[in-house]
């Protein structure tokens, strides 16, 4: 996939989420959504007032080990309902993946080919990674990665 490397603003990003390993990730992620599509998306998008966009933040909470999954969107105010990322301001790397792409594919090659082939490389101290959903859940998708030179 074609990868490009752009300078982004912050934003905030609210949503839910969930603490997971590669191991569990596919189970601790089906559950974070099906409670997401059940009961929480409503409260998401009356407070967004969007419900188109949206985004799926990852970052480490111990390197290569544990991480962080939310489904959220940006907002603009804070809230108490949602858990808050900031998506900091800086450089990253991405790439479009067409509706229905396999996921794990998509980030396996997104991080160990299509990123190094740019000679950027992610940053894995304080890391953010996420997946932009412009059309829904369920649609077209982006990675996002944030990156440095490869030195």
């Amino acid at each position: 996939m074609e990868v490009k490397i752009v300078q982004r603003e912050e934003i905030i990003v609210g949503g839910f989420s969930t603490e997971t390993t590669l191991e569990n990730s596919k189970k601790d992620t089906d559950i974070l959504f099906n409670d997401f599509y059940s009961s929480k998306i409503e409260l998401l998008n009356s407070f967004s007032k969007n419900t188109n966009e949206y985004y799926g933040l990852i970052w480490y909470t111990k390197i290569h080990e544990s991480y962080k999954y939310l489904i959220g969107q940006e907002i603009h105010n804070q809230s108490d309902s949602f858990e808050i990322r900031i998506v900091p301001k800086g450089l990253y790397a991405y790439s479009k993946f067409p509706q229905g792409y396999d996921g794990i594919k998509a980030w396996t090659d997104f991080y160990s080919i299509d990123i190094p082939k740019t000679g950027y490389k992610p940053v894995e101290k304080n890391d953010i990674a996420f997946e932009y959903y412009p059309d829904g859940l369920s649609g077209e998708y982006e990675l996002w990665s944030l990156v440095e030179k490869n030195v």
